[in-house]
């Protein structure tokens, strides 16, 4: 049985992955003169800002903590997302169609700061009061520590919910937890059915929750 939808936030429900990729290679071009573009911040979609920082602090020998690196990241971020944070197109209708007859939550490899911003942004929180994420677990995706938490507040075992998810740590996370699992990308190899476009995803969610 089928009885909840659990989805991930950046590149799944809020269209963020772009003002994340900006926000890291504008600062670490004007800040510390690292030159990387677009293909390099691909391989690291889906994961959190402490991996990024912790690779750049070692692999640059930068004369700063990953602490201080993820706050000025976040800066950045957070400015683009109150200037322009959006949803993908059609998200919040479907959303809103499924909040009436099921539990969802937002279960993400953000930190909380960067996921309360978004969420009250693109105003997700009318759908769901209910998000997990990196900084309230031990373990970020792909352990699934984050979709198990995220199951346990709607009161379902993670085996009784759908997850959709766009990247490949996200994906490993969500079997790792036992949720049927809706791809978006290739990059999501684990997925139980592939649906290649956001709303439609979230409307194909929602049949197999009415199917139970």
């Amino acid at each position: 049985m089928l009885k909840g939808l659990l989805c991930d936030l950046d590149g799944t429900l809020a269209n963020s992955e772009p003002l994340h990729c900006t926000a890291w290679l504008s600062l670490l071009a004007e800040e510390y003169d690292l030159d990387y573009d677009e293909h390099w911040f691909d391989q690291w979609i889906g994961t959190s800002d402490r991996l990024v920082a912790n690779y750049l602090v070692t692999e640059h020998d930068l004369a700063t903590s990953d602490e201080e690196l993820i706050a000025q990241k976040q800066t950045r971020f957070q400015d683009a997302v109150r200037r322009e944070g959006s949803t993908f197109t059609g998200v919040p209708e479907q959303l809103a169609i499924i909040a009436k007859e099921f539990p969802l939550a937002i279960a993400t490899n953000s930190g909380r700061s960067d996921a309360d911003l978004m969420i009250a942004a693109t105003r997700l929180d009318q759908f769901t009061q209910i998000s997990v994420t990196a900084t309230d677990v031990e373990h970020m995706k792909p352990e699934p520590d984050i979709y198990l938490l995220a199951a346990k507040k709607l009161g379902l075992p993670a085996s009784e919910c759908i997850a959709i998810e766009d990247s490949g740590a996200g994906g490993a996370a969500a079997k790792a937890a036992g949720c049927y699992l809706i791809g978006l990308t290739d990059k999501v190899t684990q997925a139980d059915e592939h649906v290649e476009d956001n709303a439609a995803a979230l409307e194909r969610a929602l049949e197999l929750l009415r199917a139970g």
